[in-house]
């Protein structure tokens, strides 16, 4: 109905059921322009982090561990959208869901625990003895990262954090859930108990910390810094649908505003009053990729960014004197 409305229009949709939402992406995508922002662009946004995470943690990402807390749609989004970055890098995709340990309601997702998976879990599913606690299951994989996105609360409890410490000197710990009454683990909690070293990213937005003289600002991934880049520039070049590999582009984008000198600070994501630039770097990603992939459908740019910019509101007014 959309489409036969509104032909060259985008719709993005989100807040469905996970069994819902991604059925209907996998149904629609290639016949309408559209995305689902819980799984693609949230994604997208967490890759972004990831990637600087790795960087600042010093970890190879074709080497990486990590235990997902949740099996949603915001866990599965995530979980694929850096299984295709990894494929992206000469991964396989069969050894890059091996860098992945998801836990569910019943614990980790395992081959052979004797309930009927769903569907899409099947593919996270690893032939390991299945283990029911995350401390556990943190003991036994010793993760570079630890996502939360289970919507329980405060389940990464201090004895967990800890257990991450004996792993790894920097975990990556990104509670991801929101409210923050829903968060996995407060900003506070995560650096005191990793006596500052984590590195640290939620879904929800957290006040400084101050910890042994330093403050300390956590991370907040925003889907802000995505979705609007990639929906304006996927309509720009009227792409005839929109791909995992825009939401993958759009992240290595986003990741490579941060400078070096954020990095350092323990800086992962851009400031928020750089977040008109990193839209337009995003809607240039995007469109590159279109064209990469033929399916923009507007001539050759000889300029993308500068038509990009053409393209944007600008939400200030002349005065006019009366």
């Amino acid at each position: 109905a959309v489409k036969d409305k509104w032909p060259n229009c985008l719709l993005q949709f989100e807040d469905f059921a996970t069994s819902n939402a991604i059925d209907l992406l996998e149904r629609f995508r290639r016949q309408l322009r559209c995305f689902n922002d819980d799984i693609q662009g949230t994604g997208s946004v967490i890759l972004a982090g990831f990637l600087n995470a790795l960087k600042v943690q010093k970890t190879d990402p074709k080497t990486v561990r990590c235990v997902f807390y949740g099996a949603g749609s915001a866990a599965i989004g995530v979980a694929l959208t850096i299984v295709s970055y990894l494929e992206s890098i000469g991964l396989t995709k069969e050894e890059a869901l091996r860098r992945f340990w998801l836990i569910d309601t019943k614990g980790l997702i395992v081959q052979n625990r004797g309930d009927q998976l769903a569907s899409h879990k099947l593919p996270f599913a690893r032939p390991d003895a299945h283990i029911k606690e995350l401390k556990d299951v943190i003991a036994a994989v010793k993760p570079h990262v630890l996502m939360g996105l289970a919507a329980q609360g405060p389940d990464f409890t201090q004895d967990c954090v800890e257990e991450m410490m004996k792993h790894t000197s920097s975990p990556i710990i990104f509670p991801l859930s929101n409210p923050t009454s829903k968060s996995e683990i407060t900003a506070e909690n995560a650096y005191n108990w990793t006596k500052g070293k984590c590195i640290f990213a939620a879904g929800s937005p957290f006040d400084p910390v101050l910890y042994n003289g330093r403050t300390y600002y956590p991370a907040q991934g925003n889907n802000m810094f995505i979705f609007p880049g990639v929906g304006f520039g996927a309509v720009l070049c009227k792409s005839k649908e929109i791909t995992d590999e825009m939401f993958v582009d759009a992240a290595k984008a986003l990741s490579d505003i941060v400078t070096e000198d954020e990095l350092a600070q323990g800086q992962i994501y851009p400031n928020i009053n750089k977040l008109r630039e990193v839209s337009i770097k995003v809607a240039c990603e995007t469109i590159r990729t279109a064209f990469r992939q033929n399916l923009a459908q507007i001539e050759p740019l000889k300029d993308i960014e500068n038509f990009v910019r053409s393209q944007m509101w600008d939400p200030s007014y002349e005065s006019s004197a009366l």
